[in-house]
């Protein structure tokens, strides 16, 4: 079935909105009197609590550290939540908010193909409307339809988004089959699924699961689809490299999208399984480190990469060997004396102890990565590899072969 519509999800997909959204609970906090921090890490992580009130009262809960709370303390949640919006719309305004990369190019190339294009959001409606103008242009507001719904403030993500993209099926006069929703996360990649319509998951800088365990492929963001080498971008976009973006987009719609979820026996295994077999021990290193201490360890360790942790235990990024590669041209024979701070690379993708190992396989195929590691409540508690993988999965296929030779022998 031809492709006839796009359908963005704006909070996340389109434009990176949860910056904005934290700094408005760090304001909203700071004015109550409370002592409120939050990493963008942390406050991704809250994204599981659903609507913003839900983990607003969330963090009001952290910051009484177990005290009693008093009756009026839900009028106070109520009061900070309204006034979080409020400064969520005006900080909008005046912050700088950039479409991800490649939504320019996606929509231009949709415009010169006649495809109609549909933004999906949780945001409010003005908000949302602000946000196509800050992020497309005025044009925007006009040339692309908005679906938006206003969340219950005791659903939770997966419900409230299960909401959204049954009330974009009920309002586009379309199969969802001649539809493709672009996601940022797992669990609304999850709802506009089981809504009907294929999903590609871009991931989102805020998702704290990172999109692994979505339905559909998982891409870093849009360029991914087209890329052939890490430097590959479509930002400054040709006519030539739209087309070729579109037609991408086409043929991944033309597959057969149920083919390219997980559904092989890899999806039952679980990383927390293939820790208990490997271990959990993780071989690390101190940002401040030496590109020659880091190279002695690798020889003595005999591994190829290392996490590396502050002195509070928190993965501050992740280095290898062809880092030391990248380095070695960068900056030569002062190479030995640069620190790791200043060649690892800073965002990790990291993966959790119940996250199955096919959706982790993909993740480290699309962003050609080999090395994930295996964080609990921001603790490192292990580290899976690419050969981790491989070798479960061809333990998989003799396992499967032996099975197979053996029923066919009982067969003579």
């Amino acid at each position: 079935m031809a492709l006839e519509a796009i359908i963005i999800r704006a909070d996340g997909a389109l434009a990176e909105t949860e910056d904005v959204r934290r700094l408005a609970f760090a304001q909203v906090f700071a004015e109550a009197g409370f002592a409120w921090s939050c990493s963008r890490d942390v406050f991704a992580q809250s994204q599981r609590f659903g609507h913003p009130r839900s983990r607003m009262a969330r963090f009001v809960d952290q910051a009484l550290k177990g005290k009693p709370q008093t009756p009026d303390i839900s009028p106070l949640i109520d009061a900070m939540h309204r006034r979080a919006c409020k400064l969520f719309s005006e900080l909008l305004q005046s912050h700088a908010v950039e479409p991800r990369v490649g939504i320019r190019e996606l929509v231009t190339a949709c415009k010169q193909e006649g495809l109609q294009l549909v933004v999906s959001t949780l945001l409010q409606p003005s908000d949302a409307e602000l946000l196509l103008r800050k992020t497309l242009g005025t044009w925007a507001t006009s040339a692309i339809a908005t679906i938006s719904f206003v969340a219950a403030s005791d659903g939770d993500t997966d419900a409230v988004n299960h909401s959204l993209y049954d009330r974009v099926r009920r309002q586009l006069d379309r199969d969802p089959c001649q539809c493709l929703v672009i996601e940022a996360t797992a669990s609304g990649a999850r709802a506009a699924w089981a809504a009907g319509f294929p999903v590609v998951t871009t991931r989102s800088a805020f998702c704290a699961e990172g999109g692994v365990g979505a339905p559909g492929p998982l891409f870093e963001d849009l360029p991914s689809l087209v890329a052939v080498s890490d430097d590959f971008r479509v930002d400054g976009a040709t006519a030539d490299d739209r087309a070729h973006l579109i037609a991408t987009i086409q043929r991944l719609h033309a597959a057969n999208f149920a083919a390219l979820s997980s559904s092989d026996g890899s999806d039952a295994m679980r990383v927390s399984e293939i820790l208990k077999i490997k271990g959990t021990e993780v071989k690390t290193i101190d940002p401040a480190a030496t590109i020659a201490t880091f190279a002695e360890r690798l020889k003595v360790d005999q591994v190829g990469a290392m996490v590396v942790l502050d002195a509070a235990g928190a993965v501050r990024g992740i280095i290898s060997e062809r880092d030391v590669a990248r380095g070695l041209t960068e900056f030569g024979a002062d190479l030995p004396r640069i620190r790791v701070a200043d060649l690892m690379t800073r965002s990790v993708v990291t993966c959790q102890p119940d996250d199955s190992l096919a959706a982790v396989a993909k993740v480290m195929t699309v962003r050609r990565i080999r090395h994930l590691p295996v964080v609990v409540d921001n603790g490192l508690v292990g580290v899976i590899s690419i050969g981790d993988v491989l070798k479960h999965r061809l333990d998989e296929v003799q396992l499967e072969a032996n099975v197979l030779r053996e029923f066919a022998l009982a067969r003579k």
